[in-house]
């Protein structure tokens, strides 16, 4: 039962993102795509101006790089006809509107990718360290004939596959981001390391 649930949940928070990539930029709310303010002055609140200018100034870089030198960008916007369009009962406007939020929306998730970037090294440091340390602790259980929970292991494993799924969806979501986010998963990313190394079990 717990495999069954497990599974759903890796193939939901794997599909969402997609999911939500192809079908939100439909919405109108232009203000649903861009970076919204609160997330800004928490980033800048949590790493200070530089960093997040400096955060900024990558993501400005590496969309124009990818997308707009290439004359992607304005390929598209051209090609989705012109907002408030008539002669085709709208759609020329829908398309448009999606286009233009599709847009915000990769700039967005580029942004919060480079954000996140800068948790990267600590939370992989801090992963390391709960890591070997679980490990330790699961070696004195051996020695001392202790218990090892093979259940606490398979929901240690399906808890890191969802926070990892979480990592791709956060990218897409159309609320606040605040810097704390980074710092709690990084967290909980221990933690479930530390338990899953705590409770491993081979067999030989």
């Amino acid at each position: 039962m717990a495999s069954r649930f497990g599974s759903h949940l890796k193939v939901w928070f794997l599909l969402v993102p997609v999911l939500a990539i192809a079908v939100m930029p439909a919405i109108p709310e232009r203000s649903l795509f861009e970076v919204p303010e609160a997330e800004s002055r928490s980033l800048v609140a949590s790493v200070g101006q530089i960093r997040a200018d400096d955060a900024v100034r990558r993501a400005n870089e590496m969309f124009r790089h990818a997308f707009v030198d290439n004359g992607l960008l304005h390929r598209t916007l051209n090609a989705s006809g012109k907002v408030g369009g008539l002669d085709d009962g709208g759609s020329s406007s829908f398309a448009h509107t999606w286009t233009e939020n599709f847009w915000l929306l990769v700039y967005r998730m580029m942004f919060r990718a480079m954000v996140m970037k800068m948790w990267i090294v600590g939370t992989l440091l801090f992963a390391l360290g709960m890591f070997v340390d679980g490990t330790a602790r699961r070696k004195i259980k051996a020695s001392a004939a202790g218990f090892v929970s093979p259940l606490s292991f398979h929901l240690a494993g399906h808890g890191l596959l969802i926070v990892a799924g979480t990592l791709f969806g956060v990218l897409v979501v159309p609320i606040p981001v605040l810097a704390g986010y980074w710092v709690d998963v990084a967290a909980l990313l221990g933690a479930l390391l530390w338990k899953a190394a705590e409770s491993f079990q081979s067999f030989r």
